[in-house]
């Protein structure tokens, strides 16, 4: 028998099944899975006369992750019929679990997403711990896939069309309360021994368990695809959806298509409709470059641009120079980080109405229930506004937030450092100005990098951090550290005018006004734009970042490119090192 799958059956001939890949620090449908869930199905045909139920739990820290990426990216075309046959095995091992004439429970510690979920769903009760670290969803549109396992037949099934869709189309992870109310769990439990109770009891309580969908006379939540109401809503969705998509990402479209056939079939033709649309999205080139990315982002937040050799550390104290928006967002996410902010602008009442910004949105989340009064004030309570340089003393970071101006940047970095720890990091929060010229302005220029936030700072993930000439491992360790330490994603970038995002950006929308020059419609080139998968077109881009704003940042770059320092100071061209 494989350690993947450890068979245990008690004294009250209750079989246990404990999830456990060997080698994996999740547990996930690869083939090691596969060949033990085979073996492990096979000997509870041979318990069945002696066996009263079945819990499956997890060994991991996780519940089940679901289906391998590193297999699943490297499905060729090829290779379809191998896949499609393969995609039917799992399915039936789910059917042989969720038809096995004894009642199985599923136990979730942790995340259940993908195909855990789905495994989760093949059982006849699910019981989850009821703790932050559970998630169930299935978020296989966000790697450009569908639920394989079959979760497009089973929760259309539990929870009609209506209910299902959203789930499956938008890839939205639940809480466990959440999911206990959308019905996708049966039970919370308070810790492991009421996890264990509570299936117990129910498996007693419930000795020969059948889903409503194998029963006779069941008909779908809500009613099913010609139902007048279900009707309505699916004539409008295509529409909807192709909105947002823009044709672009065929997987919620193929999710649309599999749940809606699978409804007006047979429990088995609609696993078979899943697993061919699962066939082709997984076959196709935009599931990998999406899988592709995942890979990428993780291997970001893994460090794989940070230097190896210095220890992780994590900043103390962030001085903030610079209560604008952009500064009052940064302070924000450092705070709610659990880090002391001192927030400096030219005097208190400048520097309170960036702390007001806080304030504000910390207020949203009390009046929303997400957040308890106390709460916000522990959060409000790290930030202290000043315009006093001596109240940056003890700043293990600096970080410079004002105006995109060489001289003024210079100014107040030269002058926060004159009082911060001499170790301290002092980065430049700067969209286009070379940081090798920035750090002219510092004597320690091995501890000057950039560090470019996005606004609004509260909801942009990313952060550029850029390398000067002359910054060393450990500031660039350090910068990274605090960017993953605010829950941000760092990338490291090359030290060029306008480093990696603001040259990609300038570029599009450069491009669009270009076209619209040389006399193309501003209609196409706005739709063609969407089209290609940019949420917003290159000319409203400009027009909400305004002509005038991008007219000084022109200028401004032209005469910084001039002066000593300037981008001539920086090899050009560039892009993601990381």
């Amino acid at each position: 028998m494989s350690d993947a799958i450890q068979y245990a059956i008690d004294s009250d001939q209750i079989v246990t099944l404990t999830l456990d890949l060997p080698g994996q620090r999740t547990n996930t449908m690869n083939e090691t899975y596969r060949l033990a869930m085979d073996e492990t199905l096979a000997r509870l045909q041979a318990d069945k006369e002696r066996v009263v139920g079945v819990i499956i739990r997890s060994a991991k820290q996780t519940f089940f992750s679901g289906g391998d990426l590193h297999e699943l990216i490297n499905v060729e075309p090829s290779r379809a019929e191998w896949f499609y046959r393969m995609t039917l095995g799992i399915k039936a091992q789910l059917r042989a679990l969720e038809t096995y004439s004894r009642p199985v429970v599923a136990l979730i510690n942790g995340a259940a997403l993908g195909g855990g979920l789905e495994l989760s769903l093949a059982c006849h009760h699910r019981i989850a711990l009821d703790e932050k670290q559970v998630r169930l969803g299935l978020p296989e549109v966000t790697l450009g896939l569908l639920p394989g396992g079959g979760g497009t037949v089973r929760l259309v099934r539990m929870l009609g069309l209506e209910k299902a869709l959203p789930l499956l189309m938008d890839g939205r992870t639940l809480s466990a309360r959440q999911a206990l109310n959308a019905g996708l769990l049966d039970q919370l439990a308070s810790d492991e021994d009421d996890l264990s109770n509570k299936a117990r009891t129910w498996i007693l309580a419930n000795p020969s368990p059948v889903k409503p969908w194998d029963q006779p006379g069941f008909e779908i939540p809500g009613g099913g695809p010609s139902h007048p109401k279900v009707a309505q809503m699916l004539a409008i969705a295509p529409a909807m959806l192709r909105s947002k998509t823009q044709g672009c990402y065929p997987a919620p479209e193929k999710i649309l298509a599999a749940a809606v056939e699978g409804a007006q079939v047979d429990f088995a033709t609609a696993e078979k409709i899943e697993a061919r649309y699962f066939t082709e999205l997984t076959t196709g080139q935009i599931a990998k470059n999406m899988m592709g990315t995942w890979f990428q982002l993780n291997a970001l937040k893994a460090g794989s641009s940070r230097p190896a050799a210095p220890p992780v550390y994590h900043m103390r104290k962030v001085g903030i120079l610079g209560a604008g928006m952009m500064g009052g967002g940064i302070a924000y996410v450092t705070a709610l980080a659990g880090v002391q902010v001192v927030l400096k602008d030219i005097n208190f009442a400048v520097a309170q109405k960036g702390k007001d910004y806080s304030v504000r949105l910390l207020e949203e989340q009390v009046a929303k229930g997400r957040m308890k009064p106390e709460q916000r004030d522990a959060i409000l309570g790290r930030i202290k506004p000043t315009g006093r340089d001596s109240d940056l003393e003890g700043c293990d970071l600096i970080i410079e937030a004002v105006f995109e101006n060489r001289e003024l940047k210079g100014q107040v970095t030269a002058a926060a450092e004159q009082v911060v720890v001499p170790y301290a990091v002092i980065a430049s929060n700067t969209s286009t100005l070379p940081i090798t010229g920035l750090a002219t302005a510092v004597s320690r220029q091995e501890r000057f990098i950039g560090m470019h936030f996005f606004s609004p700072v509260d909801k942009m993930r990313l952060v550029e951090i850029i390398k000067g000439a002359r910054t060393n491992d450990m500031t660039l360790a350090r910068a990274f550290d605090f960017v993953q330490q605010i829950n941000k994603t760092p990338i490291v970038v090359n030290d060029a005018r306008g480093f990696f995002t603001s040259r990609v950006f300038a570029t599009f929308t450069h491009e669009g006004i270009a076209m619209l020059g040389e006399g193309v419609s501003a209609v196409m080139i706005e739709t063609e734009a969407r089209k290609a998968g940019m949420p917003v077109g290159p000319l409203a881009v400009s027009d909400e970042v305004s002509l005038s704003l991008m007219s000084h940042l022109c200028r401004a770059g032209a005469a910084d490119g001039a002066a000593p320092g300037g981008a001539g100071a920086v090899r050009r061209g560039g892009g993601v090192t990381g």
